[in-house]
């Protein structure tokens, strides 16, 4: 049996080559959907690949009919063809009817996950054609693909899809001065665009920076997460935002003394911002380092990455934790890492206290989704997003706008504006104000 594979833009396209090919004895093996072109990743589009063969079992159709056959998915099972009998297979079997035995068995279970793939192509196949129903717009189709491909979960997808679908139902007809239906009038691409944007924006909830404790002694901020996902450089930026943009008085505590030469990354650091910094190696050193601070509006407290498969040392995070007793604890993720992967520290570090999240590395990060997907199925709020390297750049508050621009690829700040956190940092009487 032969195996070709076949790649196009579109299902359509595929299966017509398919047939160019093979004509009327085609059999579908295989359909999925690749990415090609782009830059890393980025700006890849999606191709749809078939692998066929020519089931040389199949009758040749009359020649009247070949030039018009058509390639069609057929959902039904094909009838399995019979046991050979015991009368066949009694007696001396030679080592070519072995071989036929086996190669049947192996031929059997490729056409019964044949079938299956009919049905799945089938299925699918039948879902598109339900979105293209009244109150389901075809444009929509396009924005699913494109979501799907940020890697927003299936689920989500529909659900966004549909809420557009009925902020856009107003424009499928419209009617005439008498009141008669002139004409269907599906909307505009650009109209779905922006519907799918705010819809995408208002899925999530308000963001949630740093807020500053209205009282008179300092505001203690800690900083925590996996290895490898950029806490030292953050806890630099959110030093400098406030030290140097919103004139804050800032001091430094770091327990990363596990790195080579992380405290001495922080220092230069502090060293640049003007700011105090102290190293802490034990729970017992955290109660003295923060009385040092008392003076100070914020304290930053920068801690050691921990695996969240770990529970040893997230045990010993808690209590670091716990003796300092902080205001907020930020949860540092990139943007990089797989949903499972994500979900899982966000269940371990909630036990040190993490009830917000920053997403890191986003100028790395090929799709954007998996921020929609965790923060929707977890109780945490989005407080910032790092797109850069750059102290005391790169940093900016996480608001449901910006989400929606870097998953529909819309330029920064073209959304039209809506309430949401735009300061990077409220004081606490603000926060109030809005809960009541």
């Amino acid at each position: 049996m032969e195996l070709k594979t076949y790649q196009a833009r579109s299902m359509s396209e595929a299966l017509a080559k398919v047939k160019a090919d093979l004509g009327h004895r085609a059999m579908i093996l295989h359909t999925r959907t690749i990415k090609r072109g782009g830059v890393l990743g980025i700006g890849a589009r999606n191709w749809v690949e078939i692998t066929a063969t020519a089931d040389s079992r199949r009758p040749a159709a009359p020649a009247a009919a070949k030039d018009g056959a058509e390639l069609r998915f057929d959902p039904r099972p094909a009838s399995p063809p019979r046991p050979p009998s015991s009368t066949a297979l009694s007696g001396s079997i030679g080592c070519t009817e072995k071989a036929d035995v086996v190669a049947g068995d192996i031929e059997d279970g490729l056409r019964r996950e044949v079938d299956e793939i009919r049905a799945m192509v089938k299925d699918l196949l039948d879902r598109s054609s339900e979105s293209t129903i009244p109150g389901r717009p075809a444009e929509l189709i396009e924005q699913y693909t494109h979501l799907i491909s940020q890697d927003v979960s299936e689920e989500l997808a529909v659900e966004l899809l549909d809420r557009v679908a009925v902020r856009v139902k107003d424009t499928a007809a419209y009617w005439d001065a008498a009141g008669r239906l002139v004409a269907a009038r599906p909307p505009s691409a650009e109209r779905v665009r922006q519907e799918l944007a705010q819809c995408l924006s208002e899925m999530l909830p308000p963001a949630e920076p740093l807020s500053l404790a209205a009282q008179d002694r300092p505001t203690i901020v800690a900083v925590v997460g996996p290895t490898g996902v950029g806490k030292t450089t953050t806890v630099a930026k959110l030093a400098a935002q406030m030290k140097l943009r919103e004139g804050r008085k800032v001091g430094l505590i770091t327990i990363d003394t596990y790195r080579i030469a992380a405290v001495e990354q922080l220092k230069t650091y502090a060293q640049i911002m003007q700011i105090p910094i102290a190293p802490v190696v034990s729970p017992e050193e955290m109660a003295p380092a923060i009385q040092q601070m008392a003076a100070l509006d914020l304290i930053l407290i920068d801690t050691a990455g921990r695996s969240p498969k770990d529970e040893l040392r997230i045990a010993e995070l808690a209590e670091f934790i716990k003796t300092a007793n902080p205001d907020e604890v930020h949860l540092v993720l990139s943007s990089t890492s797989r949903e499972a992967a994500l979900r899982e520290a966000i269940e371990k570090f909630s036990a040190v206290g993490a009830r917000r999240l920053i997403f890191t590395k986003l100028d790395e990060a090929v799709g954007f989704g998996v921020i929609l997907n965790v923060l929707k199925t977890v109780e945490m709020r989005l407080s910032y997003l790092t797109t850069g390297q750059s102290v005391p750049d790169d940093i900016e508050v996480g608001s449901g706008r910006r989400v929606a621009e870097l998953i529909l690829g819309i330029e920064r700040g073209s959304m039209r504006e809506q309430p949401s956190a735009t300061n990077f940092v409220r004081p606490v009487s603000q926060l109030r104000g809005e809960a009541q």
